[in-house]
């Protein structure tokens, strides 16, 4: 429903105009814009090569990446943040960037962010206007003025407090800390803008924020410290800037390095796993059970807990994630609630994989249809929790297939979970499924061989005459012991040696290579040329030595997350392959394979391409 402009205060308080940007695709402030400069960045966009500098933006959402709001922080620090975001619907990451910026800086100067709803956003796509104006008013409502003529807009940086009590999370006030009163304050208005009116206790945090983007994230934490924080549940950090032991040898810059390495240290003084450091968690001991409510950063591990464990949480901003810890809660909100845990759309790929199976099941280049398959599904979602179907015909989908499929659906997706149709723990049984089904009504989209296509040519875009490689990117997210076990196995087939020039290059968490050396799989990895990094992962290895110096270079990868983000972060082209075609083309120097797709795409006859929304 249009807003009615009779019940707005048109008293102006503030005026906004600026050079309007508009996008129907959303997009990840993370690998998207660079916080230096505001300039769009990730080549997948339409956006890509224009500027968010002092300009009104229109979005459906953001999506990806938790990190969105320290490049929000970044961005308004620098003075290069757009001036307001207009929104399809609500953002809560992009909004803690400013709220963080707000209470922990005392920034005065901030960009708006509000809702407008699918009709108004819908008339702003279609007109496109150059350039647009905004008015806060004194009652901090936001009015928009098009040629059409105004209309209101919600402010979700101005929303009444929801929350009924506090009296779960203070029983001593007198006692808290500086950080936990401001951490509240923070939550408080992060959860007004989803009208939540509880918190509910967490078991478990997973800190996302622990990369360095920027000063303002050390200065946050640092603050943070002298404030007295202290986590108040089981916290593990995720993959920092640099490796924190081998910065020097890997050629890392040392003021970087020593940034980013305050960074991390800041956090383990307040309590967190110094020897967790890994965007995988769900590989460490003591994972989530299925029903436990935690909170966690970072896309895929969100995705992964939520989907693969069963387990709650909402896909929190960078900065939110501490501040929760520290309080040891969370609004009760989103997946948290079994019944927005439901599926809002149907994704079919039953025809596609029940009519190719016997290939499919020979491919030795199979594991990279899933993460190609989680970039296609979370693309189709259409900002909701898919049901996906057809998965259950594999013989089987394991572990890795599905934290690959989890990385790439946490790229290109917004929900933080999907269903898999007697794969995943919510979504196993005839009679489950058949509810889930109900749940979707009508609303469906059928994947076919050039959906898939598509999304696979889109991964590896990096493709050239000569296919040349020259660095095979492994690890991102995190190496499990199995596929430690697998590159050993491709390895060891052949007695053929890595090319000399190729650099092979994995990262994994620390537990993950402790128990690789138990069982000779890394002696023997290392022994064939790869380099092992702890700490960090390849969305934070921006530079040289470790990324190639010529910017004309080709980095290989299996992750399509990677392939997604490392474009635009990197300034390098990137090729998209399985595991197999890595270590081929690490013995080879060149990505061969016979009509430039693998094995599984070409065994599919040709479909048309059908999206069904009803």
């Amino acid at each position: 429903m249009k807003s009615n402009m009779s019940s707005v205060n048109n008293n102006s308080k503030t005026s906004i105009q600026g050079p309007a940007l508009y996008s129907a695709k959303p997009l990840s402030f993370w690998g998207g814009i660079d916080p230096l400069t505001g300039d769009v960045i990730d080549r997948q966009h339409p956006l890509c090569g224009l500027t968010t500098k002092h300009a009104i933006l229109c979005l459906p959402s953001g999506r990806g990446s938790c990190t969105g709001s320290q490049v929000m922080l970044e961005l308004i620090l620098n003075g290069v943040a757009p001036r307001a975001v207009i929104l399809r619907e609500a953002d809560v990451i992009l909004c803690v960037g400013v709220i963080v910026a707000e209470e922990f800086f005392d920034v005065a100067d901030l960009p708006v962010i509000c809702v407008v709803g699918d009709e108004r956003f819908e008339e702003l796509l279609k007109d496109r206007e150059s350039s647009l104006s905004l008015r806060v008013t004194a009652n901090e409502d936001v009015v928009i003025e098009t040629k059409r003529g105004a209309f209101a807009a919600k402010n979700l940086l101005r929303m009444k407090d929801t929350l009924q009590s506090d009296s779960m999370v203070f029983d001593n006030p007198n006692q808290d800390s500086q950080a936990k009163v401001l951490a509240l304050k923070t939550i408080r208005r992060v959860a007004s803008i989803t009208s939540a009116t509880q918190l509910i206790p967490i078991k478990s945090a997973h800190i996302d924020a622990v990369t360095y983007i920027g000063p303002g994230g050390l200065r946050f934490v640092q603050k943070l410290v002298q404030l007295g924080g202290k986590v108040a549940v089981p916290t593990t950090l995720n993959s920092q800037s640099v490796d924190r032991r081998r910065w020097q040898q890997l050629g890392v810059d040392s003021t970087y390095a020593q940034n980013a390495n305050s960074v991390g240290d800041a956090y383990v003084e307040m309590g967190c796993e110094e020897m967790s450091f890994t965007c995988a968690p769900y590989l460490l001991p003591g994972r989530p059970q299925k029903g436990d409510d935690i909170m966690w950063g970072e896309s895929n591990a969100v995705v992964y807990s939520n989907s693969v464990l069963g387990a709650r949480t909402e896909k929190y901003a960078d900065y939110f994630d501490i501040l929760a810890a520290i309080v040891g809660a969370v609004p009760k909100v989103g997946v948290h609630i079994e019944e927005n845990r439901m599926p809002t759309i149907i994704i079919d790929a039953e025809e596609l994989i029940r009519e190719h199976l016997p290939r499919l099941q020979s491919c030795r280049d199979i594991d990279s249809f899933f993460p190609a398959m989680g970039w296609l599904c979370g693309n189709l979602s259409d900002g909701g929790i898919p049901l996906i179907l057809g998965f259950d015909a594999l013989p089987l989908v394991s572990d890795d297939n599905q934290k690959a499929f989890c990385a790439a659906f946490g790229t290109t997706g917004t929900a933080p979970l999907f269903h898999m149709a007697n794969v995943t723990p919510e979504a196993k049984g005839d009679e489950v499924v058949q509810k889930l089904l109900l749940s979707c009504r009508e609303k469906r989209a059928i994947v076919s061989k050039d959906d898939l296509r598509h999304a696979y040519e889109t991964l590896d875009d990096g493709k050239d005459d000569c296919d040349e490689v020259h660095l095979v990117a492994l690890g991102n997210p995190h190496l499990s012991l199995t596929e430690l076990k697998q590159l050993r196995d491709i390895i060891t087939f052949d007695a053929r040696p890595k090319k000399d020039g190729i650099e092979v290059i994995a990262t994994l968490g620390r537990h993950v290579h402790s128990e690789g050396r138990k069982l000779q799989y890394v002696q023997t990895l290392e022994r064939f040329g790869v380099r092992f990094i702890n700490d960090t992962c390849w969305c934070m290895l921006l530079d040289p030595p470790i990324i190639p110096r010529n910017h004309n270079s080709i980095i290989l990868t299996n992750s399509a997350k990677y392939a997604t983000y490392g474009p635009g972060l990197t300034k390098r082209r990137m090729r998209f392959g399985s595991i197999f075609d890595c270590i081929e083309a690490s013995k080879t120097g060149r990505m061969t394979r016979h009509g430039g797709v693998p094995h599984w795409l070409r065994s599919f006859s040709t479909l048309s391409i059908r999206h069904l929304f009803k």
